[in-house]
């Protein structure tokens, strides 16, 4: 599946327009962030997946990423996912 693919699936859901999507294509794998802004002070709603020939990965990260401020809500982090700052 090409990142064009994964676009074409990700619109057919026909999501919620407050939900951000981002897909970015590197080196055969694909990655997805869908997200909502959040209040500025919870963590944040988002979640990551990376689809790779034979495999698809989807993961909520760790609470304390997903609070205001911290690294990795990047589509970057679908494809490379950073380790928990803390």
């Amino acid at each position: 599946m090409d990142g064009a693919e994964v676009r074409r699936t990700v619109a057919a859901l026909h999501l919620d327009p407050a939900i951000r999507t981002e897909v970015k294509a590197d080196c055969g794998r694909v990655g997805v962030l869908l997200s909502v802004k959040g209040n500025g002070f919870d963590a944040q709603d988002w979640l990551l997946a990376r689809v790779s020939p034979g495999a698809t990965e989807v993961w909520v990260p760790p609470r304390i990423q997903r609070m205001p401020g911290e690294c990795g809500r990047t589509v970057g982090n679908a494809l490379d996912p950073k380790p928990s700052p803390h």
